[in-house]
C-alpha cells in the first residue's frame, strides 16, 4: 500500500474513532434530548471534519475505481 494511502486511511480511522467518545452526546441529539444549538461548538466542527473526510475519501475511492487503480 502506498504511504499516502496508508496515511489517509489512518487519519480517517482516527476521526471515526473520535466519535466513540461522543456517542452518548450523539445519542442525546438523535433522540431529541439535547439542544444542539447550545452545545454545537467543537462537537459540530468535529462532525463536519469527519463528514468532509469521508466524502473526500469516497470520491477519491470512486475515481480510483473508475480509473482501475483500486
Amino acid at each position: 500500500m502506498e504511504p499516502e494511502k496508508a496515511q489517509e486511511i489512518s487519519e480517517r480511522d482516527q476521526l471515526w474513532a473520535s466519535l466513540r467518545v461522543l456517542k452518548p452526546e450523539i445519542e442525546r441529539i438523535a433522540t431529541g434530548e439535547a439542544d444542539v444549538f447550545q452545545q454545537q461548538g467543537e462537537f459540530v466542527k468535529l462532525l463536519a471534519r469527519i463528514v468532509l473526510t469521508e466524502l473526500d475519501f469516497r470520491q477519491r475511492f470512486t475515481e480510483a475505481s473508475e480509473d482501475g487503480v483500486a
